[in-house]
């Protein structure tokens, strides 16, 4: 009989995920500052346990700090969305005109595809966000260029955060990206270059559309 395979999660894995979570769910107020201590206090682990699960999270993008400093929560203004918006296009419109010179989608980008529309169903609105965020990652990463990779993986925090504040203000939301998804995928499939960065451009251009229409400061 084969063994079983079980992966196991650290305490500092454990933190973090419930650390990040709490984040995109605005539990702790945007702009304020999150010590080390306070983390410790609020999981009831040790300081050594916080500091790595804080650092895991700004060398994800989901906390920020400056030299000296504290980590602090993102406070995603309009301008800070538009150039993560912007910076997203150069980025995942090169990476999807490489995946259409292959004439085939990565199997991960479909995989994610069919967790974002469960999701929607379930009206989990977190798993809605990291599926997309899974679906963009995997558009950039099938592109097989490790820097342009490493770039994207520096935004997706903020992104996430981005994507799950428009499921709140925009419910349906995630059937919308949905389509626009297939769009992408269909060029893809088509090997059409600029099919697929069109269709990637109009899909971003929606959804920070829809972030600044909630009123984001």
């Amino acid at each position: 009989m084969p063994a079983l395979s079980v992966r196991t999660v650290s305490l500092v894995d454990a933190v973090a995920e419930s650390l990040r979570l709490a984040i995109i769910n605005a539990e702790y107020e945007p702009g304020s500052p999150l010590t080390e201590v306070r983390v410790s206090e609020d999981f009831g682990v040790a300081r050594s346990t916080a500091k790595a699960a804080v650092e895991r999270l700004v060398a994800a993008g989901f906390l920020e700090r400056s030299p000296h400093r504290s980590a602090q929560i993102p406070l995603l203004t309009e301008k800070d969305v538009v150039d993560l918006y912007e910076t997203r296009q150069i980025i995942e419109g090169a990476a999807v005109r490489l995946s259409a010179a292959s004439g085939k989608p990565p199997s991960a980008a479909e995989k994610a595809e069919t967790e974002l529309i469960n999701a929607a169903v379930r009206g989990d609105r977190d798993a809605v966000a990291t599926a997309d965020v899974a679906f963009h990652t995997a558009l950039v990463e099938a592109a097989g260029l490790s820097n342009l990779a490493d770039l994207h993986a520096m935004l997706m925090g903020r992104a996430h955060i981005a994507m799950v504040q428009v499921q709140r203000r925009n419910p349906d939301g995630a059937h919308r990206s949905h389509s626009e998804h297939e769009k992408i995928l269909a060029a893809i499939r088509d090997g059409d270059a600029d099919a697929a960065a069109q269709a990637l451009s109009q899909h971003l251009s929606r959804a920070q559309a829809d972030f600044r229409r909630g009123g984001s400061d």
